[in-house]
């Protein structure tokens, strides 16, 4: 009987443990401590050595390596705009890139063109993941898709929240097991009852760590690229400021003459295509004109001058 009384206080002591492991790392670390010092101080040992491992790949002589360390838990992202006169051409270039890099589409969305339309220019929106083996690799494959507008990189570390994340998640995975232990040897029903409770909160805060892992190990091992595919009539060379002042000039009268033609050209496709709806709004304009100037004639003319009235006759 001694027994089985001891065993609500030691469960009571559980839960309150378990309650302050989910305020912040250090009174996890600390609560860990308490409950288990023997399984805890060699898993913040090995935290430890994975942060000192990491701090150190960083403070490597004028560089850091950072990008070739395979430890590091690094988020990389990039984004590129490119621009092409054979969309149907340079999609099926990106999809064998993405296919030879061994990546996938996250998503895809192609937009232009109508009915009235169909040959407009066409635009592109891909999100890609690709393996951080081939990030670099898929980058300096991106020029053949079509012309590099822009290109933009960034990376976010995550190392540290990663390591406490996981050292969280080993708590908890401690406590389940020796609450586990607890429920074995539980001979009441209210000792049944807390403890599976106590075995509730501590599931579902490692199904939650476990999630969150698993997300950043999959930002981490695939990286993400957007890239936006721009559809033109003509690819351009134009000087560039550092181009000479009569280069800049002439190259500047020949783009202008070049987007004027191609302006007459569109308003005189779009009178083509209305050249009805315009006919019959000059017709109606032309009547409308006409009444109005007849009325304005009328206006204008002066009265007709009446007839002298004759003078009585004389007897």
């Amino acid at each position: 009987m001694k027994r089985n009384r001891l065993l609500l206080p030691l469960a009571l002591l559980l839960l309150l443990t378990c309650a302050c492991s989910g305020g912040n790392s250090s009174s996890a670390s600390s609560a860990g401590e308490e409950a288990a010092p023997e399984a805890m101080a060699p898993m913040e040992a090995t935290v430890a050595d994975q942060r000192l491992n990491f701090s150190e790949s960083e403070s490597a002589a004028g560089e850091s390596r950072v990008y070739s360390d395979e430890n590091a838990k690094l988020i990389r992202r990039a984004s590129a705009r490119l621009q092409t006169d054979d969309f149907s051409a340079a999609e099926a270039a990106l999809n064998a890139l993405v296919v030879e890099q061994g990546g996938y589409y996250e998503s895809a969305a192609v937009e232009g063109g109508g009915y009235y339309d169909r040959n407009a220019a066409r635009y592109g929106s891909y999100v890609i993941r690709v393996p951080r083996q081939a990030y670099d690799t898929f980058l300096s494959g991106v020029d053949g898709v079509g012309y590099v507008v822009s290109l933009n990189q960034s990376s976010e570390e995550i190392g540290e929240v990663y390591f406490d994340t996981e050292a969280r998640l080993r708590t908890q995975q401690t406590k389940q097991t020796r609450l586990l232990a607890l429920l074995e040897q539980a001979a009441t029903m209210e000792d049944i009852i807390d403890l599976e409770n106590a075995l509730s909160e501590v599931e579902y805060q490692i199904e939650q760590y476990s999630t969150e892992l698993r997300r950043y190990d999959s930002l981490v091992d695939y990286a993400t690229i957007g890239v936006e595919l721009y559809e033109v009539r003509r690819l351009s060379d134009g000087a560039g400021t550092a181009d000479r002042l009569g280069t800049r000039i002439s190259t500047a009268l020949s783009e202008g003459a070049q987007g004027a033609g191609e302006a007459l050209g569109n308003v005189i496709v779009w009178c083509a295509y209305h050249l009805i709806a315009l006919l019959v709004l000059a017709a109606a304009a032309a009547v409308v004109l006409a009444v109005c100037l007849r009325r304005r004639k009328k206006r204008a003319a002066p009265p007709a001058a009446s007839a002298p009235a004759e003078p009585p006759a004389q007897e």
